[in-house]
């Protein structure tokens, strides 16, 4: 449509001139001064409309730009609440294989129990000279205790190769999976969502080369809970890395980051040191 509009002024301005020319060699035409006036005005109201036009189109531009930013930071949510429901539902999974071998009716349990009660008084009272009555023993009390040893949650990973000049806050997203105990952390966004409350300790690395400096923040809950910084020259190819004790509440979120500023360079990672993060909950 703005091209079309510059084609209409420019057409107006041939035209004006030839009117111009026709006036200039009619002696005996009338005066024309009135029409010359009004195609003047012409003229500038479409190069006014023009000019609309184009501040029009320049609007819609940016208003398309701002939502694209928004139609992919609703993108990056959907995918962050996808791996939260993945993780929830593997949870309800685990929790309904365990409900559905629970005994089901008060007889049940009562018989369940009534029937450890008789091996617990078949145990010897001199089991602990007798190394055949140990093993007995330590076999009943590990099948009594099962049902009430916590789940455990052990995750490691790390970064697979460099990560080029990663921006402000951006989460590190360590791709591969050696060890993934409980299924906490999820690959695609870098993010561990804790299956247990708990006490868990996290360990993170970091290794830069050449001239760059990153700072690396653990990130417990959205809130900033630690960070390590590292800024190598001319050539330097060293390593960081931090450890930190947390409660963690379940399903609260745990991953690593870059800090807001203070961002140079690459990051890192290959058999000669790892950009590495892991993390197990000790009770």
């Amino acid at each position: 449509m703005v091209s079309n509009m510059k084609s209409l002024v420019f057409c107006s301005q041939i035209i004006l001139l030839c009117g111009w020319f026709t006036v200039s060699e009619a002696e005996d035409s009338k005066p024309v001064t009135s029409e010359l006036e009004y195609l003047r005005e012409s003229v500038a109201r479409l190069q006014g409309a023009l000019n609309d036009y184009d501040d029009r189109f320049n609007k819609m531009e940016s208003a398309n730009r701002a939502l694209w930013v928004t139609v992919s930071k609703q993108n990056q949510h959907m995918a962050h609440m996808e791996d939260i429901i993945q993780g929830l539902q593997e949870t309800v999974q685990r929790e309904k294989i365990e409900l559905d071998n629970f005994p089901k009716t008060l007889s049940d349990i009562l018989a369940h129990v009534s029937g450890y009660n008789d091996e617990v008084k078949n145990i010897p009272h001199n089991y602990t000279t007798d190394v055949t009555d140990q093993t007995k023993a330590r076999g009943l009390m590990r099948r009594l205790l099962v049902g009430s040893l916590p789940v455990p949650v052990a995750f490691q990973v790390y970064l697979s190769g460099r990560q080029t000049t990663p921006s402000g806050h951006q989460t590190i997203i360590f791709d591969t999976v050696q060890l993934n105990i409980g299924n906490g952390y999820h690959q695609t966004s870098g993010i561990f969502v804790a299956p247990e409350s708990g006490i868990y300790v996290f360990a993170w690395s970091m290794r830069l080369y050449g001239t760059s400096s990153h700072s690396a923040q653990l990130v417990v809950g959205n809130q900033e809970y630690d960070a390590v910084y590292l800024a190598v020259h001319d050539g330097d190819n060293e390593n960081v890395s931090g450890t930190a004790v947390a409660q963690v509440e379940k399903g609260e979120d745990v991953f690593v980051r870059t800090h807001a500023a203070f961002n140079l360079g690459n990051v890192e990672s290959d058999a000669v040191g790892r950009t590495s993060f892991c993390g197990w909950k000790i009770n």
